[in-house]
């Protein structure tokens, strides 16, 4: 197996389908049969959570191989489904990222213990904080690529400048060759919500960013994180499910 692809999912507000995106991206593509890492980086634990992991209890998470108490092979839980793992997080990550955040240096980290990993996988997916701290500088940091979450309902033109000032300031500062993969609009009804939305926000000039699929409105999504599961496993044949399906196999097709 080669290196793997490594995603980090980012999305300025919450509510933006963030998490929800990393965790039914990582089944997909698992369901396709790719090798995938989903691992969380935001301290509230969401994708950890929503993938049913916490009813299992594990002893380590990112916290502690952050912190030095484990290797980072030591950490990663497997799932039920059988091509994905999950690298889980807690709050107890915010101490330790404090304690990390300060040194320029530090933003490199994450990178660094995925290249232990890296050839063990097709996919990895990092569930990224929606804000501009520590965390997410170092998801990002750590990607190849970045997968921005948006829903048409906030006004973003001004999260997405500032993100790209971000990208921009990551690639200067440590030399990574980050780049956005594309956007997928999250709660969407219909193609021309988002024609619309982008004409509005006067981010015409990021058509050619969003991607072909959008994630439908779909109840099945509020029920499936109720249950802790992901929608795959909730619904399968719900029409968010199909969607995030194929949106992994847009990603498989564009980094073939």
């Amino acid at each position: 197996m080669g290196m793997s692809k490594i995603l980090t999912i980012s999305g300025q507000k919450g509510g933006s389908g963030k998490s929800v995106t990393a965790v039914n991206l990582a089944v997909s593509l698992a369901l396709y049969g790719k090798k995938t890492l989903l691992m969380d980086c935001d301290p509230q634990g969401s994708a950890t959570e929503w993938t049913g992991i916490n009813a299992l209890g594990y002893p380590f998470n990112l916290a502690s191989v952050l912190s030095g108490k484990s290797t980072i092979i030591e950490a990663i839980v497997k799932t039920e489904f059988n091509c994905m793992d999950i690298l889980p997080a807690g709050f107890d990550l915010f101490p330790v990222a404090s304690k990390l955040a300060g040194t320029v240096a530090n933003e490199k980290i994450l990178r660094l213990f995925l290249e232990d990993i890296e050839p063990d996988y097709d996919y990895i997916i990092i569930d990224a904080p929606s804000s501009y701290g520590f965390l997410s500088v170092a998801a990002l940091t750590a990607a190849d690529w970045l997968i921005i979450a948006m829903c048409t309902r906030y006004n973003c033109a001004e999260g997405f400048h500032c993100l790209l000032k971000l990208i921009r300031h990551i690639r200067d500062t440590h030399q990574t060759s980050l780049k956005i993969s594309n956007l997928l609009f999250n709660r969407c009804k219909a193609d021309t919500e988002i024609s619309r939305f982008l004409v509005d926000q006067n981010l015409t000039e990021i058509k050619n960013m969003v991607s072909k699929t959008f994630i439908p409105e779909d109840e099945a999504v509020i029920k499936s994180i109720d249950k802790k599961m992901p929608l795959a496993l909730y619904d399968i044949k719900s029409p968010a499910s199909s969607a995030y399906l194929s949106f992994a196999k847009e990603m498989i097709l564009v980094f073939k």
